[in-house]
C-alpha cells in the first residue's frame, strides 16, 4: 500500500481544473500562437484538433487508468501494472518530471520578474531595441536570474507542501477561471484594433497548399506536449481520483479545455501583433519582447500588460506544480518520506540544479552539450526523447499489458460501448505506439 493512497481530489471539478492547469502551460501561450501561424494556420491547427481529440485523449485515459489503478506514485502504478521493467520506466518519468521543473522554473522565475515589472510601470516601452536589452540583461545576469528562479521555486513548493487538496485543487480552482476571464479580456482588446482581423487570418485561414507532412507531424508533436502525456504527471493525479468519477469524461473536459485555452492565446497574441506590424514568429521572445511592444501602443496598455502577465504566471505555476507532484509523490511512495519532507528536499535540490540551466544563459554559456546551452539540452531530451517514451510505455502496458485493468477503469462509472472501447484499445495498441515512434524519430 503506498503511503500517500488515501489522498484523493476534493471534488471532479478540482481534478479537471488541476488536469487542465497541469496541460496549460507557457508553451499554450507562447509556442501555440507562432507554431500554428508557421504551420500553415488551419493546416496546423486542424490537425492539432483532431489528434488531441482521438489519439491524445486515449493516451490521457492510459495514463489516468494507470494511475487509478495503482494508486500511488508513477514508478509505483507502473510497477502494480506491469511488473519490474516498468517500474524502471517509471522513474524514468519521475525523472523527466524532476528535470522540466528545474529549467521551467527558471522560465517561471522570468515571467515573475515580468508581472513585477508590469505592476510597477517598468514593463512597457515602445523602444524594441531596449526591450531585447532588457530581456537579455534579464537572462545573462547569473545572480538575477537565480533570484526569480528562486522566487517562483518557492512558490511552487508553498503550494505543494499545503497538498493535494488544500494546495493543488485549491489553486486551481481559483486561478484557471481567473485565467479565461483576464485571456477574453485581452482578446476582446486585440480584436478592437485597427488591422487585427489580419491576424486571425493568419492564425485560421485554410489554404491547402500549406498542407505538409511537416505541419502534420508537428501537430502532433504539439498534441503530446498540451497534455503533459509521458511525464508522468496524469498517472500521479489519477492516482487521486475517487472511483465514482469517470475518467473518458474527464479526460474529455481536459482536452476540450487544452485546446480551447490554445487558440483563446492564438486570439490573445496574434491580432496584436499584426496590428501593430510586429513579427509574429518571434518565438518565446514573442513574449517577452514583442508583447511590451504591442501594449506600449495601445489605450491602457499598462494595465493589459498586467493583465497579460499574470496569465503568464497562472500559467507557468500550475504546470510547474503538476510537475513538483509527480516527484513529491515519488518520494512519499519509495522513500516513505513525509510531503513536508519530500517537497523541502525538492526545494533545496531544484535550486541548485535549475541554477545551472539558470546559469546557462550567462556564465555557463561557453558549456555546450551537442552545440547546445545546458538549458536548452535539457529542454531539446525532455521534449524530444523522454516524454514521447513515457507516452510510448503507457500506450504499450494499457493496450496490451494491462488491457483488462485498463478497459475495468474505463467503464467503472459508466458502460461504454463496444465501439469505444475497442477504439480505445486499437488506438493504444498500434495507433498510439506508431505515432509516438514517428514523434520520437522527427524530434531526433
Amino acid at each position: 500500500m503506498s503511503t500517500n493512497s488515501n489522498t484523493q481530489w476534493g471534488s471532479r471539478i478540482g481534478f479537471i481544473l488541476a488536469g487542465a492547469g497541469s496541460a496549460i502551460g507557457l508553451g499554450a501561450i507562447w509556442k501555440f500562437p507562432f507554431w500554428a501561424g508557421t504551420n500553415g494556420g488551419a493546416a496546423f491547427i486542424i490537425p492539432y484538433i483532431f489528434f488531441t481529440f482521438t489519439i491524445g485523449i486515449v493516451l490521457l485515459i492510459a495514463e489516468l487508468t494507470v494511475g487509478r489503478s495503482g494508486r500511488g506514485s508513477a514508478m509505483h502504478a507502473l510497477k502494480v501494472a506491469g511488473g519490474p521493467i516498468f517500474a524502471v520506466l517509471g522513474a524514468l518519468t519521475v525523472l523527466s518530471s524532476y528535470i522540466i521543473l528545474s529549467y521551467y522554473s527558471v522560465v517561471g522565475g522570468w515571467c515573475v520578474k515580468y508581472l513585477v515589472d508590469s505592476v510597477l510601470g517598468n514593463l512597457v516601452s515602445n523602444d524594441p531595441k531596449l526591450l531585447s536589452a532588457n530581456f537579455e540583461a534579464l537572462v545573462t545576469n547569473g545572480p538575477v536570474n537565480l533570484a526569480w528562479h528562486f522566487v517562483f521555486l518557492s512558490i511552487t513548493c508553498g503550494v505543494i507542501a499545503l497538498g493535494v487538496v488544500r494546495g493543488i485543487e485549491r489553486l486551481s480552482k481559483y486561478l484557471m477561471p481567473t485565467l479565461f476571464i483576464l485571456m477574453i479580456f485581452i482578446i476582446i482588446r486585440s480584436l478592437t484594433l485597427p488591422g487585427a482581423l489580419q491576424g486571425v487570418e493568419f492564425l485560421f485561414k485554410f489554404d491547402p497548399s500549406t498542407v505538409t507532412l511537416g505541419n502534420i507531424l508537428n501537430a502532433m508533436g504539439f498534441t503530446f506536449f498540451s497534455l503533459s502525456i509521458g511525464s508522468g504527471i496524469m498517472i500521479t493525479y489519477g492516482a487521486y481520483l475517487k472511483n465514482n468519477t469517470d475518467i473518458p469524461n474527464s479526460s474529455l473536459w481536459i482536452s476540450y479545455l487544452a485546446v480551447q485555452t490554445a487558440i483563446l492565446a492564438g486570439l490573445m497574441i496574434m491580432p496584436a501583433v499584426f496590428a501593430l506590424g510586429q513579427n509574429p514568429n518571434a518565438g518565446p521572445g514573442l513574449v517577452f519582447v514583442t508583447i511590451p511592444l504591442v501594449f506600449s501602443q495601445i489605450p491602457m496598455g499598462g494595465l493589459f500588460a498586467v493583465l497579460f502577465n499574470v496569465c503568464l504566471v497562472v500559467a507557468a505555476l500550475t504546470s510547474a506544480v503538476s510537475l513538483l507532484e509527480v516527484v513529491v509523490a515519488y518520494m512519499q511512495n519509495e522513500w516513505r518520506m513525509s510531503r513536508q519532507k519530500s517537497t523541502m528536499l525538492c526545494y533545496v535540490t531544484l535550486f541548485f540544479v535549475g541554477g545551472v540551466s539558470a546559469l546557462s544563459f550567462g556564465p555557463g554559456a561557453d558549456f555546450k552539450i551537442g552545440g547546445r546551452i545546458l538549458f536548452d539540452f535539457l529542454d531539446y531530451i525532455c521534449t524530444n526523447v523522454t516524454m514521447p517514451l513515457g507516452g510510448l510505455t503507457v500506450a504499450v502496458l494499457a493496450g496490451w499489458i494491462a488491457w483488462d485493468r485498463t478497459l475495468k477503469q474505463i467503464n467503472l462509472v459508466r458502460q461504454y460501448s463496444d465501439g469505444v472501447n475497442r477504439f480505445i484499445r486499437f488506438s493504444l495498441r498500434i495507433l498510439a505506439p506508431a505515432l509516438v515512434v514517428v514523434v520520437i524519430a522527427t524530434g531526433i
